[in-house]
């Protein structure tokens, strides 16, 4: 057997049939030497991707069939064509993209910080981005501040960049529902529908949640959403529920929802928020210490909230330096003081207070009737960590968070039962909360 045959054999045994199939249809050995292993892809895409995702599996691969380490790299087929005459004329001719909406240019498939949390909805965005209309309509949803809207901006730059033929449109739910006001008022709302389903190939609604309750404004999305996915046109949709969970949409709309690709962007671990940090600083030219990285992420899971206190770093960084107390003082300035047992609010309302830093809901809905899988987590967690760091009774954390003393024994058997398997995610949330708890006391976390 060939080299080059073996090394793609045992690559692709390293990976799984789907990966295989989505991002290896154009991979290729094209170059083997004593120093330097060529592969080849079809595009620049596909070719970051691949580095990005699957090194380890490369450098595993190469030594297993060689014996030693040997260097690769990866090159792009499209990057390494010899320029024909023909294709100069058509670059020189060809118009630019016609632009419909504005992106934000920070906000790229490059700068996207990748880890367990939202992986799956990165390697959709991809997917989709790769071959529009394949998976349709592609449905993101997750918490605030979590990089939603990020991968919907990095999905038209790309699609601007790399294919300017494909018309692509982002607008927030309030914008389509406002434009669409504005054609009704002006009896234009032929031209509002040509916009939204003819002059189009990929449209993106961001926030869908905002058009709950908004019936008349759901059946024109409806019948623009037909219209599209009819023509093969690719929707995609964020919003910060589930779609069963769009309480107030119409079923048919929730169904065409469901019909596509749904995936969720999940909170981010430590670890994760840990790198979030730390690729914000350094594009901000600052350099953080594992101590100081940690202390921005313990503070908030929210994306949008760590590149704050990293932009607040940045501005003391010019008088004050970088050191942990500068780090404490943007985390305090942007996140502020989760009030402590000691001050004039209630203990209950400081714990929830807490609970809510932790895991990005409403201080006043964790007594509440409202069900939410992230809300029951919250609440779970909270009954368990208030009866085994607060030492409170159960009829004392039933009366907190409005539950019958049955429900307060099952959640806390449920978080002992999921520690017990290793949930890591429990288990970091908890002592995200012995970090708070100790923070309040004076202590120290260690």
């Amino acid at each position: 057997m060939e080299k080059s045959e073996e090394i793609i054999r045992i690559l692709k045994s390293k990976l799984s049939k789907k990966s295989w199939e989505m991002w290896f249809g154009t991979f290729s050995v094209k170059e083997i030497s004593e120093t330097l292993i060529t592969f080849s892809v079809g595009n620049i895409f596909i070719k970051d991707w691949l580095n990005q995702k699957y090194h380890k599996q490369f450098k595993e691969t190469i030594k297993e069939v060689f014996g030693r380490n040997i260097p690769y790299v990866i090159e792009d087929e499209l990057a390494n064509e010899e320029p024909k005459r023909e294709k100069k004329v058509e670059r020189l001719i060809r118009k630019r993209p016609v632009v419909y909406s504005e992106f934000n240019k920070e906000y790229t498939f490059e700068n996207f910080v990748v880890g367990p949390f939202n992986e799956e909805a990165y390697d959709g965005t991809l997917e989709v981005t790769k071959t529009p209309g394949k998976m349709n309509p592609f449905f993101i949803y997750g918490g605030v501040g979590l990089g939603k809207t990020h991968l919907l901006h990095a999905m038209g730059n790309y699609l601007l960049q790399n294919s300017p033929d494909v018309r692509v449109m982002y607008v927030t739910a309030e914008k389509f529902m406002n434009d669409l006001i504005m054609a009704i008022r002006n009896n234009s709302t032929q031209e509002f529908r040509k916009n939204f389903r003819e002059k189009i190939d990929v449209l993106m609604i961001d926030d869908i949640q905002f058009l709950m309750g908004k019936n008349g404004i759901q059946s024109e999305l409806f019948h623009t959403l037909n219209h599209l996915l009819d023509h093969s046109k690719q929707i995609v949709l964020c919003s910060d529920r589930t779609p069963t969970q769009l309480s107030e949409f119409q079923p048919r709309l929730v169904s065409r929802f469901q019909m596509g690709l749904v995936v969720k962007v999940y909170d981010p671990d430590v670890e994760t928020s840990m790198q979030i940090a730390r690729t914000f600083a350094q594009r901000n030219g600052i350099l953080l210490s594992n101590e100081m990285a940690r202390e921005i992420a313990l503070s908030s899971n929210n994306v949008r909230t760590i590149k704050g206190i990293v932009t607040k770093l940045a501005f003391k960084s010019m008088k004050e330096g970088v050191n942990e107390k500068t780090v404490m003082k943007a985390v305090k300035d942007i996140v502020g003081n989760i009030p402590t047992m000691k001050e004039s609010v209630s203990e209950k309302e400081a714990f929830f207070q807490m609970l809510s830093s932790v895991f990005d809901v409403l201080p006043a809905e964790l007594d509440a009737k409202i069900r939410t899988a992230n809300l029951s987590r919250a609440r779970q967690v909270g009954m368990y960590f208030a009866r085994k760091y607060l030492h409170k009774t159960f009829a004392d954390i039933g009366a907190w968070f409005g539950r019958d003393h049955s429900s307060v024994v099952y959640s806390c058997k449920k978080v002992e039962e999921s520690l017990r398997k290793g949930n890591s995610k429990v288990r970091e949330k908890i002592f995200i909360l012995q970090k708070l708890l100790h923070k309040q006391s004076g202590e120290s976390a260690g």
